[in-house]
């Protein structure tokens, strides 16, 4: 037998940054949303644990999420067993579209359903958050209000379908780099409250992200893109997470398609549907 995930990026819909913490992170208030980019993970029977990953996620195998999710899963839950999961990317590297994060929780969940130890979403979360702060999101998806370093979770309701594109401009930015250029300019919550309230439509996609400044100072070519993009008349333009995808949405899936068609060819562009899910299983 052998099992296939499809793990989801993330887009940041809205995020705000509250302050630094103690322990160095910062305090997130995002809006957090899946959407239909996907990289896949393949289960099979070894020896081992083995990691089959397109070169330069890591230099290193053993430093990728994948192989640190599965390496403690495995000892702490299924010691005596091997598999070999074959990672396919679609999803941007360093783009703030959780494409990592996202790997890691298709690792945990789909070790879970593949060895049969049937682990609750609890005793993931305890994996997924010695890892990084949005695995936890990655296992479950769909629309919800992240805190803390956007580790605390809170589900909101379902955005109805709307229809976008990511725009991968073709440099990358490091998360660790663009929060070290974060300079508060007071600290200020962006209004949300149509997304807790479930009042999100075509007409009325608020859109903010704190660290846009410090990402286009990194990146000076990065607003041009954001251009590329307003330039298609889109509902909602943004940059997600720290960056370096920016992405769009349009009023239906036809004016989407247009967009997409006028971009094709000249820059990196992925059509996109918001999703309620990040995962989807299957066995062969």
């Amino acid at each position: 037998m052998t099992l296939r995930i499809s793990s989801a990026a993330k887009i940041n819909l809205v995020l705000s940054v509250l302050g630094k913490r103690r322990d160095d992170y910062h305090e997130l208030r995002t809006i957090l949303q899946s959407v239909s980019l996907y990289d896949t993970l393949e289960f099979a029977r070894a020896e081992r644990l083995e990691i089959d990953a397109p070169a330069g996620i890591t230099e290193q195998p053993e430093q990728n999420l994948v192989y640190r999710a599965a390496e403690i899963f495995l000892q702490k839950y299924a010691p005596a067993q091997g598999v070999k999961i074959t990672l396919t990317k679609k999803i941007p590297l360093a783009a703030g579209l959780a494409g990592g994060s996202a790997d890691c929780a298709g690792a945990l969940l789909g070790l879970n359903k593949f060895l049969a130890v049937n682990l609750p979403l609890a005793e993931l979360d305890k994996i997924a958050n010695q890892l990084g702060s949005d695995i936890a999101y990655c296992l479950r998806g769909g629309a919800y209000l992240a805190l803390g370093r956007g580790e605390m979770l809170r589900k909101i309701p379902e955005l109805p379908r709307l229809y976008g594109l990511i725009l991968k401009p073709p440099f990358a930015l490091s998360t660790a780099e663009v929060y070290r250029a974060y300079r508060p300019a007071g600290v200020k919550i962006f209004a949300d409250d149509a997304y807790i309230e479930g009042k999100i439509s075509p007409e009325n996609l608020p859109t903010h992200n704190a660290l846009w400044p410090a990402a286009g100072a990194l990146q000076p070519e990065l607003p041009a893109y954001r251009q590329i993009l307003k330039a298609t008349n889109p509902i909602a333009c943004s940059m997600s997470g720290s960056g370096a995808a920016l992405f769009a949405f349009y009023n239906d899936k036809i004016t989407r398609d247009k967009a997409a068609v006028s971009l094709y060819g000249r820059y990196e562009i992925y059509p996109i549907e918001t999703i309620n899910s990040a995962q989807t299983i299957s066995e062969n």
